[in-house]
């Protein structure tokens, strides 16, 4: 090698393969970019995409956090739609078909400015299910001017193959990252460093093309005019990175490794002194291992260069360790962010502080991942440490109570119960308070035992004298169940009595929870009404919900209310109210935080399209999902089964309904659910009748009748007369439930004639024509304005533009602005 005077060792060099390969990118929905750790994937997308003149999101990923992943996700849109930024945050990670498809209606509908680059970098961080199958679905929707592109270490997608073949997947490996000889020599020269071709293969056969070992050789070059072969990158990166800094910026950077990426104010914390900021301008300024992201004004390492400074860690000692993982806990907790406290203090050992950083944590984040490591936590907890944090063991508990981990929830009961007996610590008003919380615990240990919940609702409030502290009343009061009577039927002949019992408990719940649930009692009066076909006091009692719950501001209740109102238009035969409600279902759903309403809504609107026989307006993705994946707490899987039950009767799917069954009881039989146990008799009725063996099908209905007639539950078998009628004529010619059936089938005739004319006047072929001016805000709509904004363009009021959809959704038996887009799509 000959020197020349000067070096310019960061000049960024790309080979004429590299760019042909990253120009695939614009013309493909998906590029995945899969090479190991120092090829240089990250630089060469930027680069690449900075020249393209295109917009670009970044989102890198520093770990396996589904909420730091989601909400990283979220945040990108916030610039471009904020809206859509924060439902997107709202509905967290999407885990199964239904909520992924809800996201991409959402991005969908965000209006993208031009070509715009998604990249997902270092995306081998995420080991989280159901991610890849929403990229994978991103791909195939091939979002109108939206490229992802994903950097990764490794690809683990199933489809690889598949999505090459189709054209939506673009795939560069690390071949196309590794330089020749001849581009070794370009490189080189680039940077002021004349290469022999000798040289070049030289250096080609100690590094096989890999481009950050080539920059650590040239650095050691730069500064001592040769170079040592085959040495390992660690032994590099000391030597030609490590070893000429500073003693000081040394220390700084070993203090600092311990992050996936930190803030100037973060590593002035951890550093102790003001000089950081001075240290990492030398160090983003000189040192192409430290970069500098100003989107977030955060800092982070290079993934070579931090491994090799925890190597150097490690060599301090387990102490040095500790007291630095200590340090950084302390941060997270002084900053709000106790899942990552929660994390450092594991690394130190420290117990007693991720208790801590549970009591103090107020997210109450109830995903799995989460509950998961609380559960690794609390296993490794010694029982000592657990007896001084009762309010972390509140807690705790409540988390598997949600999750249905019912042993492990009475095991922890009973730890707590003796933790806070044996506590002689405590003074008198402190253990009311923490056996206050215990009585509201153990109340969701009685559910769906109306009495001794509420009676355990009665002796927390005495103890507590004040709203709980623990429960989170955010929380969906129905569990995501769009019916309060299928949580809370739960014995033959005492519906009115659960009533009852549902007014007498709720003041008590209200108070303890600030309101929470306000108007569930109500909402279970309209659906005893309704499914007794008392449908004028099943609209009154649905009005004294709706009217209840906004004043308690319990949306999940509003949603209930909304849906028996929804079905008492239906029994009218009015689909224009029934799609106004569904739409505002669907308004209330986008603006909500509580992801279950995604399935709240897609439930009913299920139900309704399988009323109206309608197989292909009802989401397929419903019918994909796993019986066990649905975004839903377990006490509303009954009614979620409702709804798949009717869908698999009108998909013809008789055999696979029969095969569900037993699933479907065993579901029910958790919490006595009676609704769902009389709903899948029913079910079960029609597929045996529908392949001709009529003496289960009959076995079936008369279960199903014994278990609903003690409380004149008909609706439930008059929304399934036009498959179950003929046996139930049969059952009352026998001599049984005569009274009864003739009521089921009287109420049968009108809700037959409501669902023929709707039918009729709106599932035709031939949609009925929209107006100039309802068409022309349809597009608007359709293209992503707010009513406002269409107001404003027209010279017209918002409430005439809200009226005029409602008209157009009506004439087009549509319900959001998503099959809106669809429609005027498929019209060209």
């Amino acid at each position: 090698m000959s020197k020349k005077r000067r070096y310019n060792t960061k000049s960024l060099y790309f080979s004429s393969r590299i760019t042909r390969a990253l120009e695939g990118i614009l013309d493909h929905p998906l590029t995945i970019i899969e090479a190991p750790m120092g090829y240089g994937k990250t630089t060469s997308v930027r680069e690449y995409l900075r020249n393209a003149g295109v917009d670009m999101l970044w989102l890198r990923v520093y770990d396996n956090g589904a909420a730091s992943f989601w909400n990283g996700f979220a945040r990108l849109f916030c610039e471009l739609d904020d809206n859509r930024s924060q439902s997107l945050a709202h509905l967290r990670l999407p885990d199964d078909d239904i909520s992924r498809h809800e996201v991409i209606k959402l991005i969908k509908g965000i209006n993208l400015p031009g070509k715009t680059v998604f990249v997902i970098d270092d995306y081998h961080h995420i080991n989280i299910p159901g991610v890849n199958s929403f990229i994978e679905l991103l791909a195939e929707n091939k979002i109108d001017r939206l490229h992802i592109v994903l950097t990764t270490r490794i690809a683990k997608f199933q489809r690889l193959e598949e999505f090459v073949l189709k054209g939506c997947l673009h795939h560069i490996k690390k071949e196309t990252f590794e330089l020749m000889p001849h581009e070794i020599m370009t490189y080189y020269k680039t940077c002021g460093i004349t290469l022999s071709e000798s040289e070049a293969q030289q250096l080609y056969a100690d590094t096989e093309g890999w481009i950050s070992a080539l920059h650590l050789i040239m650095l050691e070059y730069a500064a001592k005019g040769s170079y040592t072969p085959a040495e390992s990158i660690y032994k590099l990166i000391e030597k030609a990175v490590y070893i000429p800094l500073p003693g000081e910026i040394k220390e700084f950077l070993v203090t600092l490794c311990i992050f996936d990426c930190f803030t100037l104010k973060q590593a002035i914390y951890m550093w102790g002194k003001e000089n950081a900021g001075r240290f990492l301008d030398q160090l983003t300024g000189n040192n192409s291992f430290v970069k500098y992201e100003s989107r977030y004004k955060t800092y982070h390492i290079h993934a070579i260069f931090i491994e090799f400074l925890k190597e150097v860690l490690e060599r301090k000692g387990v102490s040095h360790q500790i007291n630095l993982y200590r340090k950084a806990a302390r941060w997270f907790m002084e900053n709000g962010d106790y899942l990552s406290a929660r994390r450092f203090y594991y690394e130190c050992g420290d117990f007693d502080g991720i208790l801590l950083a549970l009591e103090e944590d107020k997210s109450n984040d109830y995903s799995v991942l989460n509950k998961e490591l609380l559960k690794k936590y609390m296993a490794e907890c010694p029982d000592k440490v657990k007896s001084r944090h009762h309010r972390a063991l509140l807690i705790y508990a409540m988390h598997l109570f949600v999750h249905k981990e019912l042993e492990l929830f009475h095991k922890t009961c009973s730890q707590l119960s003796v933790n806070i007996e044996r506590d002689e610590g405590l003074d008198p008003g402190m253990r009311n308070r923490l056996l206050g919380e215990f009585e509201l615990l153990l109340s969701f240990a009685e559910f769906n035992d109306l009495k001794k919940m509420s009676a355990r609702h009665r002796k927390a409030w005495q103890l507590l004298n004040q709203p709980t502290t623990i429960y989170d009343t955010g929380t969906n009061w129905t569990f995501g169940s769009p019916s309060v009577l299928s949580l809370y039927y739960r014995e033959s002949g005492r519906l009115e009595e659960h009533i009852r019992d549902l007014k007498e408990a709720m003041p008590h719940f209200n108070r303890l929870t600030k309101g929470h649930g306000s108007g569930a009692e109500y909402v279970m009066e309209a659906e005893s009404c309704f499914n007794q076909g008392n449908f004028e006091n099943a609209e009154i009692a649905a009005q004294k919900a709706l009217l209840k719950a906004q004043s308690g501001m319990d949306e999940n209740i509003v949603f209930s209310a909304q849906y028996f109102q929804l079905l008492i238009a239906f029994m009218k035969g009015d689909l224009s109210r029934v799609m106004e409600l569904m739409n505002k279902m669907h308004e209330g759903m986008t603006g909500s935080r509580e992801d279950n309403f995604i399935h709240t809504v897609e439930i009913c609107e299920g139900c309704i399209y399988a009323y109206l026989d309608q197989k292909d307006r009802i989401p397929e993705r419903l019918l994909e999902v796993d019986l066990g994946k649905p975004r839903l707490r377990f006490p509303a899987y009954p009614f979620y089964n409702v709804m798949y039950g009717r869908m698999l009767l009108i998909k013809g799917e008789y055999l696979e309904l029969i095969g569900s069954a037993e699933h479907f009881i065993s579901i029910c039989s958790v919490f006595s659910n009676l609704l769902g146990y009389i709903y899948t008799y029913i079910y079960l009725a029609a597929a045996y009748r529908k392949i001709f063996r009529e003496e289960e099908a009959l076995s079936s209905v008369k279960k199903a009748l014994d278990i609903a007639m003690p409380d004149k539950q008909y609706m439930l078998f008059v929304e399934n007369c036009d498959y179950i009628g003929p046996l139930l004529k049969k059952i009352a010619a026998g001599g049984s439930y005569r009274e009864d059936i003739a009521k089921i089938l009287t109420l049968y005739k009108t809700f037959k004639r409501s669902k023929e004319q709707m039918i009729r006047e709106y599932f035709t072929e031939y949609k009925p024509s929209l107006t100039q001016r309802e068409m022309e805000i349809a597009r608007l709509a359709a293209a992503g304005m707010t009513n406002i904004e269409i107001g404003k363009q027209l010279f017209i009021s918002t409430n005439t533009v809200k009226m005029t959809l409602k008209s157009i959704y009506a004439k087009l038996s549509i319900n959001s602005r998503v099959l809106l887009q669809q429609h005027l799509s498929n019209l060209g």
